[in-house]
C-alpha cells in the first residue's frame, strides 16, 4: 500500500490523520516542523503528501513548492487549511489537490485515493 507523510504542527490533527489514513491500510509518517520535513524526506519516500498550508511561521504552500522543484517533482501534494482564501490558487505553487478544515473522513480519504490513482495511472 502507499505510503503518505503527514505534516501538520498540531499534535492532535497528526494522531487523527495518522489512525485514519492507516485504518485505510496506508502507511504513514508524520512530522510537525518544516526542518524535520525535510530530515524525514531525506530517509523516507513517500507516495503522497499532506500538509497544512499554516506550519507555525512556515508556509507550506512555498514548501510545497520546494519540494516539487528541489526534491522530488513526482510526489503528489495535497495542501490542507481552514483559511479557504490560503487554498486559493493551490495549483501556483504546484499541489495536486486541497482539502479544507475541517474536513469530512469520507472526503479525505476519497481525494488521497483520487490523487494517489492519478499519479499511479500517469506513471509518475
Amino acid at each position: 500500500m502507499a505510503k503518505i507523510l503527514v505534516v501538520d504542527d498540531s499534535l492532535e490533527l497528526l494522531e487523527l490523520f495518522s489512525t485514519l489514513l492507516m485504518a485505510q491500510g496506508y502507511e504513514v509518517e508524520t512530522t510537525s516542523s518544516s526542518v524535520n520535513l525535510k530530515n524525514v524526506l531525506s530517509i523516507f519516500l513517500p507516495d503522497l503528501i499532506l500538509m497544512d498550508v499554516m506550519l507555525g511561521i512556515d508556509d507550506g504552500r512555498e514548501l510545497c513548492k520546494e519540494i516539487k522543484e528541489i526534491h522530488n517533482k513526482n510526489i503528489p501534494i495535497i495542501l490542507i487549511s481552514a483559511n479557504v482564501d490560503l487554498l486559493k490558487g493551490y495549483e501556483k505553487c504546484k499541489a495536486d489537490a486541497f482539502i479544507e478544515k475541517p474536513f469530512n473522513i469520507k472526503n479525505l480519504v476519497e481525494i488521497v485515493s483520487k490523487v494517489l490513482n492519478e499519479y499511479q495511472t500517469a506513471g509518475n
